[in-house]
């Protein structure tokens, strides 16, 4: 028994292949369960079915809510990585301890060719109390098993997978050996049934490891969250369902995951190359990924991006189509991205930048070319500023940037397809650390990440080819401003532009940007050699905040500091625009202003925009921006400002009616007042919750007049009791982007819920007979 034990022990401790040279030669097979086992020898000991312990192993790994562990017919086994887990193996005949030799070997499914190299397959001896502790050297970092308990012939089993493990589906095959085997080789079990493999943010050595318990909570179980869009000065929330533990989502992750792009099974322990892989196949630029980016005006042949609610939808339609869904806008690829990495294991966050600079040249700053009519020069503007961009943070260890630790944390990655990075459209994972003291130069695409929070940017104005460019202005603290995200078990903003950068135009700020033009070859935009003129002070007074529907008045206000009289001529363009800031923009309305500015006066000039102004081209989020290029005629000094502006839109009122309980349908009414001095046209409501599953459209009959209400219902029937929510959208050919929510707690109807709280001591090895066995 020791000489046997101790050739499983070499297997274990890196010795490993002439075990599995023994099996059965049709064990390198993709798919296990599509060969037979080998005839058994008499006394051979065969496995006549293993019990996969799925109740009782999801709650310890905190996998119970994932549907596929739900389902009441074969439920699947979702464990996560370095944590034990255990299964019953019941054999044909009664286990001897003195005589039998068990063996786990564990394939990663998808792997084509399974091998011991590339870790896509292990072999664990499994010992008994007495050889674990004769063994205990044995790593905490490596695969283990341990005999726990036996009955005749039903022996449990506990298992530790190894906290680098692969994450994926796998297959396992039960290696037996007895005496009456002359040959000394293994009799091989293949199990018919699967299970699946999580990163683990609770286990230390894991590199996804979160020590703060209500971190965890948040990042990695929460499955719903808040994305910020709109404007710095106007933030509009929308509330996203992630929804990583309904129907076929955590299936199409997986998809996604080892069928678009290009990830090796054998990298996927690695949460940095996952997270990158993520980041890439989101979107469908490359390898036809899940969605479709759209920032134009027409989504004829898909959804209009201001149309969903959340993730379940988009990953459901893609796994069942194995196509890309239409379409998505940043806010679409974050929500998206957020989902796959908190199914997966990996903690995320949607992050939300205002004023957000798309570098295109590597120059750290945002150059804006425009001629003396303050018309934007096509031809030279290439950088832009979004109003808003959404991506995410992930959470683990950079040991590929400093043995140290100084770079593990939040990490960003960014799936709206903006820039390649390699050869694919993709961004990060990106060290916020690193992007805050200006280590740009390190993995991966730090540059474009640190102009989007903290370019400067940088105003020219061009006259012909044939004459200089002349410096208008430039601004050091209008990029990146308001870095929002959600709040840890609040459904609060948090501001985390710390994180990102040091406070603007502090010492440390400026010597973070100095560091960062050192590493980039492009210096045109550093030369800020301008004449001040301090005589004359131009200013864009803040817009009063407005419901769509409304004039809006624009104010520039010119002050005159001098004893000398100066005369301004001002071009004033209002332009509806998307949040992206593309040359997709509409002019609704200009002026040419001349005004005469006596010594030590201040004077307004005012441009009112009404509604018949911009209904026609107004951008599917209500976005405006508000230019003036102005000029000092005696001195012939330029000065350009702009502001963005957003109408906001009415809120969606929601109501329940009736107790909410399990199972019993309630009443959910909506209303909403129509803003508009026009009358709206096919309307329709769209209502998802409590559970992801029900997601009901309501279409409204006839036009909805101005100031009128219009309201419908929904009658809900709660599938499973807690906190829930339902989300609302309202759209019709003359208003979108309308929403609304609102909290309910479903009950239970017996009110005997048991309420799992991971605090409490885990390590309850009592057997759960009620569980399914697969063989």
């Amino acid at each position: 028994m020791l000489s046997l034990m101790g050739n499983c022990l070499s297997d274990l401790c890196g010795g490993g292949n002439s075990h599995s040279s023994n099996r059965h030669p049709k064990l390198s097979n993709r798919i296990i369960d599509r060969y037979a086992a080998e005839t058994p020898n008499q006394g051979d000991l065969v496995v006549r079915s293993v019990n996969y312990l799925v109740n009782t192993n999801s709650r310890k790994h905190r996998t119970e809510k994932y549907s596929l562990s739900r389902r009441p017919i074969n439920p699947k086994l979702i464990v996560r990585r370095g944590q034990a887990f255990e299964l019953r193996i019941t054999f044909e005949r009664k286990f001897r301890y003195s005589e039998d030799v068990l063996s786990l070997v564990f394939l990663v499914k998808d792997e084509v060719n399974p091998n011991y190299s590339n870790r896509t397959e292990i072999t664990v001896p499994v010992l008994d109390d007495r050889s674990a502790r004769r063994y205990s050297f044995v790593s905490d970092s490596r695969w283990n098993a341990r005999i726990i308990r036996t009955d005749h012939n039903v022996v449990t089993v506990e298992v530790n997978s190894s906290p680098e493990s692969i994450i994926g589906e796998y297959l396992l095959v039960i290696d037996t050996k007895s005496p009456t085997r002359i040959d000394d080789s293994f009799f091989s079990n293949p199990i018919s049934q699967s299970f699946i493999m999580l990163f683990n943010p609770w286990v230390r050595g894991d590199p996804v490891y979160m020590p703060e318990w209500s971190a965890k909570q948040e990042y990695v179980l929460n499955d719903q969250g808040i994305i910020w869009r709109g404007t710095h000065q106007q933030m509009k929330t929308t509330h996203w369902n992630f929804a990583q533990f309904e129907d076929d989502i955590l299936e199409a992750c997986l998809y996604a995951l080892t069928n678009v792009g290009k990830l090796l099974p054998s990298d996927r322990n690695d949460p940095i190359k996952v997270a990158r892989h993520i980041a890439a196949i989101v979107n469908s630029k490359d390898d036809h990924g899940i969605v479709v980016g759209n920032w134009g005006e027409d989504f004829s042949g898909g959804t209009e991006p201001t149309a969903w609610h959340g993730s379940q939808a988009i990953l459901q339609q893609f796994y069942r189509t194995k196509r890309s869904v239409k379409f998505g806008q940043c806010w679409i690829f974050s929500g998206v991205t957020c989902s796959i990495a908190r199914c997966l294991g990996i903690p995320c966050r949607v992050v939300t930048n205002y004023m957000s600079a798309h570098d295109t040249n590597n120059s750290i700053t945002v150059d804006r070319f425009f001629n003396e009519d303050g018309d934007p020069v096509k031809k030279l503007n290439r950088d832009s500023i979004w109003n808003f961009h959404s991506w995410d943070e992930v959470w683990f260890k950079r040991p590929d940037l400093s043995i140290s630790g100084a770079y593990d944390g939040w990490n960003v990655i960014d799936a709206t397809p903006q820039e390649s990075s390699e050869g694919i459209y993709r961004v990060g994972p990106t060290s916020v650390e690193a992007i805050k003291f200006g280590e740009i130069n390190k993995p991966y695409d730090g540059f474009f990440v640190y102009a989007e929070v903290n370019a400067d940017e940088v105003y020219w104005l061009y006259r012909d080819d044939k004459k200089p460019l002349k410096l208008i202005t430039h601004s050091t603290d209008t990029i990146g401003v308001n870095i929002s995200t959600k709040a840890e078990m609040k459904d609060k903003r948090v501001d985390i532009t710390s994180n990102y950068k040091h406070k603007e135009n502090s010492k440390a700020e400026r010597d973070s940007l100095l560091k960062a033009l050192k590493m980039t070859k492009n210096y045109f935009s550093r030369y800020y050699l301008n004449e001040k003129f301090e005589d004359v002070r131009f200013e864009l007074l803040p817009i009063e905040d407005r419901l769509i529907g409304q004039p809006f008045n624009v104010t520039i206000r010119i002050h005159n500091n001098s004893n000398k009289v100066y005369t301004a001529e001002m071009t004033i363009h209002v332009r509806a625009t998307p949040y992206n800031a593309e040359a997709q923009s509409w002019v609704i309305k200009q002026a040419h202003l001349v005004k005469t500015i006596g010594p030590k006066k201040t004077i307004d000039s005012d441009l009112i925009v009404q509604y018949g102004d911009y209904k026609d081209r107004l951008s599917s989020q209500s976005i405006f921006n508000i230019s003036v290029m102005a000029n000092i005629v005696e001195t012939d000094y330029q000065h350009y400002m702009s502001i963005d502006y957003r109408l906001h839109l009415p809120n969606i009122e929601l109501q329940t009616e009736g107790d909410i309980i399990v199972g019993r349908p309630f009443t959910v009414h909506l209303s909403l007042i129509n803003p508009l001095p026009v009358p709206l046209t096919k309307a329709r409501f769209s209502i998802e919750g409590p559970d992801y599953t029900t997601r009901v459209r309501l279409p409204v009959k006839g036009s909805i007049r101005p100031n009128d209400t219009v309201s419908t219902f929904a009658i809900l029937t709660p599938k499973s009791s807690g906190k829930k929510r339902i989300t609302a959208k309202f759209v019709s050919n003359e208003l979108k982007d309308s929403d609304g929510m609102i909290n309910i707690i479903v009950s239970d109807e017996f009110n005997n819920n048991e309420i799992y709280d991971e605090r409490i001591d885990n390590n309850n090895n009592n057997p759960d007979d009620g569980e399914n066995s697969y063989y």
